[in-house]
């Protein structure tokens, strides 16, 4: 398998192994190692509990965008050390889905063979209540989708 491969990377050891294997188990040129931050991440909580969270300030918003851009080069540079040509990327998605469908658009952008997440050790609930990055990627995407599950699965 040649070309571009789309490997989804959060810094988590799931991420981690994603990039592991992809390494190992796939023959491409190039990786592109993405971090999809989250704007709600810096939504600060108001004083009242029912009241909607305010918006991040610009300087949580550059933070944030820092913080990504630091966890996708790590990525990258794990994926270099595995043998593999890696660039960091990094976009924006709030949820699950959004996160999926941001790895799913760039791997239509850049033509990619594949794209490559880790599947979080969750429990069931929370998935199906909160859902997940490579359930949706799996059904969100037009490429194939490989997803690495948990050492222990």
């Amino acid at each position: 398998m040649a070309g571009v491969v789309v490997i989804g990377y959060d810094g988590s050891q799931d991420a981690q192994r994603a990039v592991d294997v992809a390494a190992r188990a796939l023959r491409v040129d190039a990786a592109l190692v993405v971090n999809v931050w989250s704007t709600a991440a810096a939504t600060t909580q108001p004083a009242a509990p029912l009241a909607a969270p305010s918006p991040p300030s610009e300087p949580e918003l550059q933070g944030l965008e820092r913080a990504a851009r630091l966890v996708a080069d790590e990525g990258a540079a794990r994926a270099r050390q595995a043998g593999l040509s890696a660039q960091a990327v990094v976009a924006c998605g709030a949820s699950p889905g959004e996160i999926a469908k941001e790895l799913c658009e760039l791997a239509e952008t850049r033509d990619a063979t594949l794209v490559v997440v880790g599947r979080r050790g969750q429990s069931r609930i929370k998935e199906v209540v909160l859902g997940s990055v490579s359930n949706a990627a799996v059904h969100e995407c037009r490429r194939p989708v490989l997803v690495v599950p948990t050492r222990e699965e």
